[in-house]
C-alpha cells in the first residue's frame, strides 16, 4: 500500500511537471496546462481518499502526533 501511495505522489509531480512544461512552452495559450492541472487535483484528491480509506480500513497505521491520546 505504502509503495502505491509512493507512486501515486509520483505521478503528481510528473503532472505538475508536465503543466509547468506546457505552460513555458506555449506561452499560457494551450490547453494542455490546464488538461494537466486538472489531472493533478483530481489524481490528488483521490489520493487522499485512499489515503482516509486505508486508514479506516487499517490496511496502513498512522504514527507520530496523530497516534497519541489526547490529554486533558
Amino acid at each position: 500500500m505504502k509503495i502505491l501511495i509512493v507512486l501515486i505522489l509520483l505521478f503528481i509531480v510528473y503532472s505538475l511537471g508536465l503543466a509547468m512544461y506546457h505552460l513555458i512552452r506555449e506561452k499560457g495559450q494551450g490547453k494542455n496546462t490546464l488538461r494537466f492541472l486538472t489531472v493533478r487535483i483530481i489524481v490528488s484528491l483521490a489520493l487522499f481518499g485512499l489515503i482516509v480509506l486505508a486508514i479506516k480500513m487499517g490496511w496502513v497505521q498512522p504514527h507520530g502526533i496523530f497516534n497519541q491520546p489526547i490529554k486533558p
